[in-house]
Parts: structure tokens; C-alpha cells; sequence
């Protein structure tokens, strides 16, 4: 009987998971706030990722995130995702107790 790996981090998990999501929804690859988007292609890109990769605004030195809307990182329903930089995501996880973003947080981190 093959062993099972424990699990150490569910939102590294989730976060693959989401990656996933994302990739074969074909959800265009740039931050919902900013449409800036990666330098390079993420190492776990499809091999159709060119289409979903918007030459413009391809700056940023790191690959974007996985943004779960309803903070829930094992919900990985394609309208609860979406691609966020990482001073975007910042923001976008200042939210209130509602679960409604605070822009108010928002001009605090860098863009």
C-alpha cells in the first residue's frame, strides 16, 4: 500500500490548486487590480500560456498570485479566483470583517 505525504501547508495546497484553476479557465495571467503581469512565465505554466500572457505591462521580477475572493483557500471555484501581484493581493486581503476590501489599506503598499 503506497504511503500518503502529510500535507504541511493547506495554503500552499490551495494555492497550487487555484494556480491550476486559473490555467485551464484560461483566465488571462495579469493582477485584477493593476493588469501588470511577469517578466518570465511562471515555472508551472501550460504549454498554451502564451495565450493567457498579455505582452503589455510584463515588468514585475516575481510571478503573480492566487487571489481567493471569499478568503477560503480551499475554495478553489473559478469565480472565487482571480491573479493579483503581490502588493495588490496585500491590499486585496485588507478587508473588514464584512469581507469587503478596505481600500483604505490600498495606498499603503508599493506599486
Amino acid at each position: 500500500m503506497k504511503q500518503r505525504k502529510k500535507i504541511v501547508d493547506w495554503r500552499s495546497t490551495g494555492r497550487k490548486r487555484g494556480r491550476k484553476v486559473l490555467y485551464e479557465e484560461g483566465i488571462e495571467f495579469s493582477c485584477i487590480l493593476c493588469h501588470r503581469t511577469s517578466e518570465r512565465p511562471p515555472t508551472d505554466s501550460p504549454e498554451n500560456f502564451d495565450d493567457l500572457w498579455p505582452e503589455a505591462f510584463r515588468v514585475l521580477p516575481y510571478s503573480l498570485q492566487v487571489n481567493h475572493i471569499n478568503k477560503d483557500f480551499t475554495d478553489n471555484d473559478p469565480s472565487n479566483l482571480q491573479w493579483a501581484c503581490a502588493p495588490c493581493h496585500k491590499a486585496l486581503d485588507a478587508t473588514s470583517g464584512a469581507g469587503e476590501v478596505d481600500y483604505s489599506e490600498y495606498g499603503k503598499y508599493e506599486l
